[in-house]
């Protein structure tokens, strides 16, 4: 499968900067992995879709679920506090 949505959604660099490309563990309730990627600035609603569609895929897998998180940086988010 994972091959499969490699092949329909290849990486887009055009949306941003891979920083962790793969973290895998496994826990008691299974397995979990984790991308971490810098979005491009203007990126963010064009990257959430890609990732939605990519994930969207596995969601035949029992079980399967997943979570989409963002963050800032420190230098955005101090930029919040007028820092």
């Amino acid at each position: 499968m994972y091959l499969k949505m490699m092949t329909k959604y290849p990486d887009d660099n055009s949306l941003g900067n891979r920083v962790v490309p793969v973290a895998v563990r496994t826990t008691l309730e299974g397995i979990k992995v984790m991308t971490i990627t810098e979005i491009k600035k203007g990126k963010l609603e064009d990257a959430m879709s890609f990732i939605t569609n990519r994930l969207a895929m596995f969601m035949d897998i029992p079980g399967y679920r997943y979570a989409i998180k963002t963050y800032m940086n420190l230098e955005e988010a101090l930029k919040t506090i007028g820092m």
